[in-house]
């Protein structure tokens, strides 16, 4: 693999991400509403493919968003997608959605991914996400 971590800063309208091989970790903290989503999801796809080549046996994604708009809501989607893989093939995905007390349309949102996937949702409410 060609970097042991992967990082994005924030900006108002993007989360900082951070992927960390050696940990197994990925952490989106922020908000989602890129000028170009496709652009910057790009760098993530590329990132997680690679990692999930040979990905732990224990993943965790932190997730501590406060706003998704549509094309990023897709992009996690796909992201979830990818990392849903890994668990049908008998490795460990944690998903700690955290949501700011009282936002009920982010803790629901997270409630929706955890439908569509066999990964392991843990939902935590928090008085601040950042």
């Amino acid at each position: 693999m060609s970097t042991k971590r992967f990082h994005i800063d924030r900006t108002d309208t993007s989360p900082q991400i951070d992927l960390d091989l050696e940990l197994g970790s990925i952490e989106f903290v922020g908000r989602s509403l890129p000028n170009n989503s496709e652009q910057f999801y790009a760098r993530v796809y590329r990132w997680l493919d690679e990692y999930l080549q040979e990905p732990k046996d224990e993943t965790t994604v932190n997730l501590r968003l406060d706003y998704l708009d549509t094309s990023s809501s897709k992009h996690l989607y796909n992201i979830f997608q990818r990392l849903n893989s890994v668990s049908e093939r008998g490795r460990s995905v944690q998903v700690n959605w955290h949501y700011e007390q009282g936002d009920d349309e982010m803790a629901e949102t997270g409630k929706d991914y955890q439908s569509f996937f066999r990964l392991d949702f843990n939902f935590i409410e928090v008085n601040e996400l950042f």
